[in-house]
């Protein structure tokens, strides 16, 4: 999936195809969100940004309709001389204390569904400067597809944010495109090698971090690479959900340096291995992996292992 910046027509109705369900990080909003005939609807905008700022960061869409939390279609759209950019950008800059830096506002014009009438996509990083309070003098977080106020402690604890460490995983192959070798009487391919890699964004050190690693389960686990199995489960990041197989790494400065800023360390030693089962035409199989570190909050991600032509590629989503 692209990134929301880059969504048109077409990728809100890709969203609305596969069910990509609201999550942590995505939410959908109908027209009736922004109507200027709505009550408390600058209120609700600054509780909704604030949210996803004080917590991972995430992606609102405004004029998608949903149901259970699933998109369902998108909605009537907005005349964008009667809602416009510049007022969503002027609500969001005056109605929530901090100020949120790079929040982006894309516009996306209904050339199929509704032509003349636009929607928005507001992309909102996870914020470095957090807590940020909502125009009601509330600060807010996600929780479980909704905004809602933080307990004190966790005020705190976000405000701790710059003091905390801020890792992310990334998998990768031996290089970026891998030979597959099949044998003729076999359902698996041989093996292949892959890794993840984490690093971390913050000027603060992480001396103790928690990774999970999610694999398809359609996937062969040959070497577990150092990894502990911990269960079969259902995932759901931001993009997809999948049954996969969950490995984890409890690592401590006690066993090795700290995660410094900008270094790049190896999560599996050996290297995790894996094989792909023999099927006709391209497949592709669903990874992803989660991370933890005192004062920070958790990350989910999702990757694809894409198979074409006998090679091996891995796309972050």
């Amino acid at each position: 999936m692209k990134d929301a910046w880059d969504w048109e027509e077409e990728d809100i109705e890709l969203l609305i195809q596969n069910g990509v369900q609201e999550s942590l990080t995505l939410d959908y909003k109908r027209c009736e969100s922004l109507d200027k005939r709505t009550p408390n609807r600058k209120k609700d905008l600054s509780k909704d940004v604030s949210a996803f700022a004080n917590s991972a960061g995430g992606v609102i869409v405004y004029g998608v309709i949903e149901t259970n939390h699933l998109p369902t279609g998108i909605d009537s759209g907005y005349d964008p001389k009667y809602i416009t950019r510049e007022w969503l950008e002027q609500v969001i800059n005056s109605s929530i204390q901090r100020r949120i830096d790079d929040v982006k506002i894309k516009q996306i014009e209904l050339k199929k569904s509704n032509s003349g009438r636009v929607i928005y996509v507001v992309s909102i990083p996870q914020s470095k400067r957090a807590p940020h309070m909502a125009e009601d003098h509330i600060f807010y977080k996600r929780f479980n597809y909704q905004s809602i106020p933080m307990e004190e402690y966790e005020v705190r604890d976000v405000a701790n944010r710059t003091d905390a460490p801020d890792l992310s995983l990334q998998f990768f192959l031996e290089s970026n495109a891998v030979d597959i070798e099949f044998e003729e009487d076999k359902e698996f391919s041989k093996p292949i090698t892959l890794n993840a890699a984490i690093t971390n964004e913050s000027i603060a050190p992480a001396m103790y971090y928690i990774a999970h690693l999610f694999f398809d389960k359609q996937l062969t686990v040959i070497n577990s690479g150092g990894l502990t199995f911990q269960s079969e489960e259902i995932v759901q990041t931001s993009d997809m959900a999948f049954i996969a197989n969950s490995y984890s790494r409890n690592y401590s400065v006690h066993v090795a340096m700290p995660v410094w800023q900008g270094v790049r360390f190896k999560i599996c030693v050996p290297n995790f291995q894996i094989a792909v089962p023999k099927v006709n035409g391209d497949m592709s199989y669903a990874l992803a992996w989660s991370v933890d570190s005192l004062g920070m909050q958790q990350k989910l991600r999702g990757a694809i292992l894409t198979v074409s032509n006998n090679q091996a590629k891995i796309l972050d989503v």
